[in-house]
């Protein structure tokens, strides 16, 4: 089966170094624009925190969104990586260099398509920067009523 496979998917790639270029050149770009991306996601935490407590309640989130954005870089990487693979692998060993020509296909769709959230992370991001900024020049009017209500409806809460 993997024979059929690599036949109809191997000229793609194979002897197709602009393909392979402009994957390679794309997979760059977005690899710099992630290390932006994981530089940017605790700010906003740090400045929502206002205790101690709170930066250990959104350790968790922080490194869930960490790992993911770290988990994509690798694949960028990863993909890199085999991608200079195929052009290293001697003629004399065509199959492996079918091989990674079909792994090095997979991987770059899956990582561009995996790519398509990257927008929506940094919006995210900077939406939660803006939450915190909001917050930290709130007027202490404003911090002050809303404790009040929030101490109104505990207290309605609360068994009589």
């Amino acid at each position: 089966m993997s024979g059929v496979v690599g036949y109809y998917f191997q000229p793609m790639v194979a002897n197709n170094t602009n393909a392979v270029n402009t994957v390679v050149t794309i997979f760059s770009i977005l690899a710099g624009f992630l290390i932006a991306v994981i530089t940017l996601i605790a700010e906003p935490t740090l400045k929502q925190a206002k205790s101690w407590q709170e930066l250990q309640l959104m350790k968790h989130t922080v490194q869930r969104k960490l790992f993911r954005q770290k988990l994509l870089f690798f694949l960028y990487l990863i993909t890199l990586g085999v991608a200079l693979g195929t052009f290293l692998v001697p003629d004399a060993q065509a199959e492996l260099r079918r091989w990674l020509e079909m792994v090095f296909l997979g991987l770059a769709t899956f990582v561009f398509l995996a790519s398509f959230d990257l927008p929506g992370s940094l919006m995210r991001i900077q939406m939660e920067r803006y939450e915190a900024e909001l917050d930290a020049t709130k007027p202490q009017v404003l911090k002050d009523a809303a404790q009040a209500a929030v101490d109104a409806v505990k207290r309605a809460d609360a068994p009589k």
